[in-house]
Order: structure tokens, then sequence, then C-alpha cells
């Protein structure tokens, strides 16, 4: 079964405004086909948000490569569970890591060490790297999914 792996919205920004670095490499091997790359809706939508005011002139390469990535959507988690993460995180991440959590995905990628700390790690038993600790592992990674 192959590896899945959750993005949040800043690995899909990062990876789409530049062709270096270790978030482009991410969504580079998830368009070769490495790993299955999941996100929720809210993710995407955050993304292309932020493309649209902060990288409008970016934001052709963006659509153009999401197009290409054959993303898994998880579904938005129902309420309930959302509100479980709150206090554990801040409310605006609770839905993405309800969504992570739910989804059961191998791994979740983010830039957002402030928020998605260790603890928050421990406590929804998500393996959470950023996309360099990622880059660090992905022989083992790989070598799993073959």
């Amino acid at each position: 079964m192959k590896t899945r792996v959750f993005a949040d919205a800043n690995i899909l920004i990062a990876g789409s405004a530049s062709d270096n670095g270790a978030s482009h490499a991410v969504l580079k091997m998830a368009e070769f086909g490495l790993y299955t790359l999941v996100v929720s809706r809210q993710v995407l939508d955050e993304a292309d948000r932020n493309m649209r005011k902060k990288l409008p002139h970016v934001y052709p390469q963006f659509v153009a490569l999401m197009s290409r990535l054959n993303l898994e959507i998880a579904p938005d988690p129902p309420a309930a569970e959302t509100a479980r993460w709150v206090g554990i995180i801040e409310a605006k991440d609770a839905p993405i890591l309800a969504t992570a959590v739910l989804a059961g995905v191998d791994r979740f990628l983010t830039l957002n060490t402030k928020d998605f700390t260790p603890e928050v790690a421990a406590q929804s038993g998500l393996l959470i790297e950023t996309p360099g600790e990622f880059m660090m592992n992905i022989r083992a990674i790989i070598d799993s999914t073959l």
C-alpha cells in the first residue's frame, strides 16, 4: 500500500512558489507517484486564497501543479471531532489536525512548527514533520512502498 502523506497549506504554497527547497521536492515526488499526497478542502482553499492574495504572479504555476498531483481530498471532519482538538492546538488549525487524524495518514507535513508541536504529535498520534525532516527520511518511506 502506498504511503499517504498529509500536506498543510504552507507546503503547497512554498512548493509552488519556489523550484528549490524541500517543499517543492515533496510536491514533485508526489507528482511522480512515490506516495499519495492527502489534503483537505480547507487546505486547498487556504493555499488558493493565499496564492491569489500574496503571490499572484505564481498562481498559474500553483494551479498547474495542483492539477498534476492527483491529490486525495479527505472529507471535512465532523464538528465534534474538530472540537476535540481545540485546546490542544489553535482553533484555526483544529480542523486540519482532525482531518489528518481521521484520514489515518502515515505522515503530516507542515512548516508551522509553532502550532504543530511535538506535543500535538504525541496527543494526536501523527508523525508530524517539516519537509526537510521528511526528505531526510525519504529513502525508508520509498522502500516501504515498493
